[in-house]
This record gives C-alpha cells, structure tokens and sequence, in this order.
C-alpha cells in the first residue's frame, strides 16, 4: 500500500489546518500585539516629552528676560528735534525733561597730502605722528624706495590711532590720513625723517606737508562736541554722550535746540511680561492635553497619571506662588500685584492695565519684582532641564522601557517563530496519518466488496 504525500495544510485530511493554524496564531500573538501596543504608548510619551521639554525651554528663556533689567527698560526718550539730538534709555532713567542746546558737534581730524604723481615714489625713513605730545613713528626702512600705496599700508599696519588712504583725482594723487580718536584728543601733525641714499624720487617729507590752501577738500579738524543741558554747559569727545543724564544715552546729529522727554514706556516691559506668560500657559496646556483619560474608548494621554509631569506642576505652581527672600520689603511682592494672575485650570492672565499701573507708580520698583520671579523660574527650570533634571531622568527612564520592550519583541518573535514551526509539524503528522487512514479504508472497503462478490 503507498503512502500518501502531503503538498500543504489539509489536503490529505480534507480539514482547513491552514485556517486552525492562523487562528491559532493569532491567539498565541495576543502578548506580541499588547507588548506591540505598549511600544506605541512610550514612543508617544518620548515624544510628547520632547515636545514638553521645548516649550519648557522657551519658558526658560522668557523667564531669563525677565531676570534682567537690561531687558525690561521701562523708560522711554522722545526728542522734539531728532535731527539735533536722539536718546536711548536705560531702566535706570528718570522720568524728565532736558533742553539740549548743541553748539558744535565732535569730529575726528582728516588732512590731505599735496597732490603728487600716482606713480611717486619716497625715499625710505621715518613718518612722526605727534598726538598732543605724544610721538607714534611708522618705519619706513628695509627698502630702496616707496610708492603711495605703499606709505599707505605701512601706516595702517602700525595701528597707532590714523587710518591711510589714497585717493587719485585729476590734479593727482593724495595720501589721506583721518585719526581713529574723534575729538581733540585725537588731533595729529606730521613730521618725516628722510633716508639718505635711496631712489625715491620724493622725501618722505613731501608727505608732511598737508594741503591747507586748497578749496574744496573735506577737511576736518579735530574737536570735542560742546552742549549744554538745561544751560548746563558739557562736552565729549564724542557725539555718542553718556554719563551726563543717568540712565540716558545722548546722540548728537547737528548744531541747534531740541527739547528731550523722558518718560515710562510700558511696552517693552509689557511685552517681556506677556511672553513669559505665553510660555507658561504653553507649558500648562500641553501638560492638561496629555493627561486626559477617555473612559470610553479606555485611552489614557501620554501624560495621565505621570508622576514626574505632576511634580513638574507642582514645582512651577511652588515658583509662581512663593515670595523671593529679596522681596521681603519691596513695594511688589506678587506677581498678582502686577496683573498676572492665575486662572481655575492653573494657566496664567495678564492685565495690562495693572502692570500700567504700576509702572507708572514705579517703575524700578516693578522691574526689582520681575527680576527676582524671573531669576527664581530661570533657576528652577535650569533644574528641571539639566543633566540630572527631572526631564532628562524621566525621558532616560522611557528610552531604558521601550529598549526592553523591543527586546521583548524580538523573543516573542522568535519564540511564536518556533511555535508555528511547531504546529505546523504537528498539523503536517495529522494529514498524513488522516491520509494514511483514509487510504487503508479505501483499500479495505475494496477488498471486502471484492470478497462479497465473490461468495454471493
């Protein structure tokens, strides 16, 4: 009697093993599906993670605006005549109002040479640059003659406070020197040492003598800026005045009176207090669109139930609601007393018009306050996001989960791999034994119509 072969599943027992067998699978699967689904789940809270520790960041950055005075300047200038005289405020300004008188303004010396060939050349030698008594030399030595260029380069590259250029018109060229120092400090004159036995055509000497005869050349000479504020007479060798009002940077344009306003001007500090409280309120919401739970569908947010989000709540609400140490005795102890306030789902509202308030009462005294609660949450998010911090141990936790989930995965495969193999063995031993059996019944049921037949 032959065997029967078995080319798949079923066909020598006439059963749908094959089906048996995905059904079966599925069932032996169901770990593999959960621990696939986990998998889901921690990649949604690295990533929600990601995009708390983002905005965490932008949080730390408007808190570290507020911190500094720098960046909440309340005061603000304004000029009746800007083309006389513009200001810039710092936060230490006082509120007032100044008439600035400019009688003449700072200017930095410029002198042109006679004009010479463009193809002269000097002897070497010695350029003597005399600031006010004091002597600064360029050397001109090492070479047989020197053309314009050539001086040129040689005094800029001695850096002793005159820039060189040349400048070639239709009488020729010229060498022109401009000192670096605006005011009278930085006025110059020239003398030369010449070489001797040199090819230059000219002395150096030819240099020294600056043009001073001919129309038309843009001279300057070198001057302080001379004002007055308030008929208080003062100068500077520059036309950029600090230290003469506090607080107040003076930019002088032009000889004439302009009347200069100082006063609070609450936008910028406005605007730093509504960014911080935009990046908060983006932190809160993101924490409270996470940690929802749908009962129906039985779906939790990637933060629900999270210890390390809730500690991240409780350490900023701590933030907001604790007095810093060096508001013990300030004017502003809260920052409700500057409009910002908390909401019933734990976001922040600022009212404009309070902090307009305040800042008209006092200014510096609002500017302490906002320093101290910036420095305080710059502080605690430095923690929160440094190494060590709590986002970092919470975000390593979940890369150490899901490493161990994969891991899973693989031994589940390769087990439900030997499993299948398995059944499939298994399932393979039964057809051809059904096949086996189905055969001998054949044959028997043959043999014994055969026999029938034969003794009816």
């Amino acid at each position: 009697m032959a065997t029967a072969s078995v080319s798949s599943l079923g066909v020598g027992s006439n059963l749908d093993l094959s089906s048996i067998l995905t059904k079966l699978m599925t069932a032996e699967s169901e770990p593999l599906t959960a621990l696939q689904s986990k998998i889901t789940a921690t990649n949604t809270k690295l990533s929600a993670f990601g995009t708390l520790k983002a905005k965490l960041a932008t949080l730390q950055d408007t808190a570290s605006k507020l911190k500094s005075s720098l960046n909440l300047n309340a005061m603000g200038a304004s000029s009746s005549d800007s083309t006389i005289a513009k200001a810039t405020t710092a936060f230490n300004a006082a509120a007032g109002t100044y008439t600035i008188k400019v009688d003449q303004l700072a200017s930095a010396q410029k002198s042109f040479s006679n004009a010479l060939a463009s193809n002269a050349t000097f002897t070497s030698g010695t350029l003597n640059f005399d600031f006010n008594g004091t002597v600064k030399s360029v050397e001109l030595t090492g070479q047989t003659s020197y053309s314009l260029n050539d001086v040129r380069s040689a005094i800029n590259a001695a850096g002793i406070g005159v820039t060189a250029t040349v400048v070639s018109g239709d009488a020729g060229a010229r060498l022109v020197l401009t000192s670096t120092q605006p005011g009278a400090s930085g006025a110059f004159t020239l003398s030369a040492t010449n070489g001797t036995g040199d090819t230059g055509s000219l002395d150096l000497s030819d240099l020294a003598a600056f043009d001073t005869t001919t129309s038309g050349l843009a001279r300057s000479t070198a001057q302080d800026a001379t004002f007055s504020i308030d008929g208080i007479a003062a100068s500077s060798s520059s036309n950029t005045v600090t230290g003469k009002i506090t607080g107040v940077t003076l930019n002088l344009q032009a000889q004439g009176t302009t009347t200069l306003t100082v006063a609070v001007d609450n936008s910028a500090v406005t605007k730093a207090v509504q960014s911080f409280v935009d990046a908060y309120n983006a932190v809160i919401n993101l924490v409270k669109t996470n940690s929802t739970y749908d009962s129906t569908t039985k779906t939790a947010g990637a933060f629900n139930a999270d210890s390390s989000v809730t500690s991240l709540r409780s350490q900023l609400s701590q933030v907001r609601s604790t007095v810093p140490t060096e508001l013990t005795d300030a004017a502003y102890k809260t920052l409700a007393s500057l409009g910002v306030s908390i909401n019933q789902d734990g976001t922040m509202s600022l009212a404009s018009d309070t902090l307009s308030t305040a800042l008209s009462s006092s200014a510096s005294d609002v500017v302490k306050t906002l320093n101290a609660y910036g420095t305080a949450f710059s502080n605690k998010l430095t923690n929160i996001l440094g190494t060590g911090g709590l986002i970092e141990n919470r975000v390593n936790g979940l890369n150490t989960t899901l490493k161990s989930q994969n891991n899973n995965v693989t031994a589940l495969q390769n087990r439900l791999a030997l499993v299948e193999k398995r059944y499939r063995a298994q399932f393979t031993a039964l057809d051809r034994l059904m096949s086996q059996m189905q055969t001998t019944s054949t044959y028997l049921t043959q043999q014994l119509a055969q026999y029938t037949k034969s003794t009816s």
